[in-house]
């Protein structure tokens, strides 16, 4: 090897010697650098915001798959929330909104997540915002979230939950057409056994006791005590205060456990007024809240049928809300949102309380399913709906569907005067009658001599079936339906009688089934208060629509060939005949005063013990007043629903 060559690879060494620390430091730094920065990287990317977010998520939609969390599963978790939410989630139409406002730290190496909550409340709550707090622990596989009360609701205990209520203004009352109450707040009596005072080997016989007493069923009653919780009041019955003289209380006072609530209840002025138009208010179930899609909370009051219902807003007002903490072993509530309520007001209605009194005590000796309905023609307004003692809890006179019998010949005579017949047509009227196979007859009650020839007047006068049903092949179906819709049969129910059933014609029948319906038997069908629209309309020689809310115009409905001044007059001409020479007069002949029209009917059916009965009615109309009276179960209707139409006509004419 040359010296220079030598010389050359000495000076190379060395400078690779010198450059090697260099390198190895710069390397370290870098790989340090990098080090530190996936480390930053790292803290910064999991801070916990991830988890809360997820957090955030399933406490909105109440679905915890997916998130970590701490001591407990995701189906606890989704239990927990439901548990501790309430009525909450089920008394609004949404989820709540969820956001995640910060994480911070905490201590211990933990990290802080506040979420901002926000809920639509239902019934023009409006909107309830807060916030809560909910701890995130570290662990080998990142963060996972406690789940503590508070972090639904502020301040939450683990013995409390949500309740959202109702919070009811002065309710308003149903009053009568002279502005008297009818049905509105009333102090009652909530009697029942309180569980917490009674021991346990004695609740069955002690509920039993109590049932007797007070003639409630002990079977039902006693179940009811064992199924209730450990500190449970059972209501037993809840009576009105001013019947309290009726019931036992002294000696219900001796039963272990007895206890009484004072309270006040939207009650009808008396139980057998009106029912079936007052209708009832009664406050929401679990089942009302779930079904309404967050329009109802707890503590509403909802209504049942009649003017209560549809005028329940008008008499509850706007109610408040009031959103609780209730501590469910104390029982004690503290608020964290309300709002105030709107008082109701009163809602007036046609009813004449004198005139629904003594219709109530006419019919109140039936022993059968029973119903007057008076109404005043030139205005369609309902003053009065009676119902019999057996008929308490269905409201016939409303909503009952019954074949009306001879009532209903006021229809077909008027769909024979437009068919070309006068009062003087000459009608046949035989004893019996054969249409296309079966056999038809008169009423027994039917004089004998009057069969054979006869006019169109005494056919209607006399009630003759034959004389109507052999017309058959003069008016068509659709004729007879027609005429029917002239005198408001089928129209909508007004408001507040939502429920009432105005009758039906099919035009569809034929043959048999036709002539059938020519003398009200077939497949037609009535109610009280329908066959009231019927006669009504021909007292008023117009179309007329019943009403039942005084502030509420009735209209009448459009009718394809309204009532014509000639058809009025010669259809109360033919119903006059009636009380003049025909079913009416042994009871309304010697009535003074205004000419009285009207129509008997008698209907067979056959009973729930499979026997032969019959259905009385009675259509009658004096000035401005309509009587219809109704037995489900009686004899003819001059004889059984005659008597009861006359005293409540007598009674209403003194009214007038």
């Amino acid at each position: 090897m040359s010296p220079t060559a030598s010389s050359t690879g000495a000076a190379t060494s060395d400078s690779h010697r010198r450059r090697g620390p260099w390198i190895v430091g710069i390397a370290a730094v870098v790989v340090l650098a990098l080090i530190a920065a996936f480390f930053v990287w790292r803290a910064r990317a999991d801070d916990g915001s991830d988890e809360a977010k997820a957090l955030a998520s399933a406490l909105a939609s109440g679905d915890f798959e997916g998130v970590s969390l701490d001591g407990t599963t995701a189906k606890k978790a989704a239990k927990q929330r439901e548990k501790v939410l309430g009525n909450l989630s089920d008394s609004s139409a949404k989820d709540p909104s969820v956001e995640v406002d910060k994480v911070v730290k905490g201590e211990n190496g933990t990290r802080q997540a506040t979420f901002d909550w926000s809920w639509d409340l239902p019934r023009k709550g409006g909107s309830w915002e807060y916030t809560t707090t909910a701890t995130l622990k570290p662990g080998d596989d990142g963060w996972s979230a406690e789940l503590a009360p508070d972090v639904f609701a502020p301040d939450l205990t683990a013995d409390e939950h949500l309740d959202v209520r109702a919070v009811v203004g002065q309710m308003g009352s149903i009053t009568d057409r002279e502005g008297k109450d009818l049905y509105g707040p009333r102090d009652v009596r909530i009697l029942g056994i309180d569980k917490t005072q009674v021991d346990a080997s004695d609740q069955e016989s002690a509920a039993r006791k109590l049932a007797g007493l007070l003639g409630t069923d002990a079977d039902a009653y006693a179940a009811k005590v064992k199924s209730a919780g450990d500190k449970d009041f059972v209501q037993a019955l809840t009576i009105r205060e001013t019947a309290k003289d009726d019931y036992p209380l002294s000696q219900a006072a001796d039963v272990p456990g007895f206890h009484e609530q004072k309270d006040s209840q939207p009650l009808a002025l008396t139980r057998d007024f009106a029912p079936g138009v007052l209708g009832s208010l009664r406050e929401a179930t679990e089942e009302d809240v779930e079904k309404s899609d967050g329009t109802v909370v707890a503590g509403d009051m909802v209504g049942d049928s009649g003017v209560a219902a549809a005028e329940r807003d008008t008499l509850v007002g706007t109610p408040g809300m009031q959103v609780a903490a209730v501590n469910q072993k104390t029982g004690k509530d503290r608020t964290l949102k309300s709002t105030d309520p709107s008082d109701g007001t009163d809602v007036t209605t046609t009813l004449d309380t004198d005139l629904q009194d003594e219709a109530t005590k006419v019919i109140a000796d039936q022993d059968s399913a029973s119903a007057v309905v008076v109404m005043k023609p030139s205005t369609g307004d309902v003053l009065a709906s009676a119902l019999g003692p057996s008929g308490q809890s269905y409201p016939v006179g409303m909503v009952g569907q019954y074949a009306p019998g001879s009532t209903f010949k006021a229809v077909t005579a008027l769909s024979l005067l437009r068919a070309g017949d006068t009062p003087d047509t000459t009608l046949e009227c035989p004893g019996t009658a054969n249409v296309e196979g079966r056999s038809f007859k008169n009423a027994d009650s039917m004089d004998k001599s009057l069969f054979g020839t006869m006019s169109f007047s005494d056919a209607i006068a006399h009630s003759c079936n034959t004389a109507m049903l052999l017309q058959y092949d003069k008016v068509s179906q659709g004729e007879l339906a027609d005429a029917a819709t002239t005198l408001g049969v089928g129209q909508d129910a007004p408001k507040g009688l939502e429920g009432a059933f105005m009758g039906s014609v099919d035009p569809k029948d034929s043959g048999v089934e036709h002539a059938s319906d020519m003398m009200g038997q077939g497949r037609v069908l009535a109610s009280p208060l329908s066959m009231a629209t019927v006669l009504s309309s021909i007292q008023n020689g117009s179309t007329v629509a019943p009403r039942v809310i005084a502030d509420e115009k009735a209209k009448a409905p459009e009718v394809e060939h309204p009532l014509t001044k000639d058809e009025a007059t010669q259809m109360q001409g033919l119903l006059h005949g009636t009380v003049t020479r025909g079913t009416l007069k042994s009871q309304f002949g010697d009535v003074g005063g205004k000419q009285i029209i009207g129509k008997t009917g008698t209907a067979e059916w056959t009973n729930e013990d499979g026997d032969p009965s019959l259905h009385s009615w009675v259509i009658v109309a004096q000035g401005d007043v309509v009587v219809a009276a109704f037995v489900e179960d009686g004899g003819y209707g001059a004889t059984t629903a005659g008597p009861i139409a006359k005293e409540v006509l007598k009674a209403a004419q003194k009214e007038e």
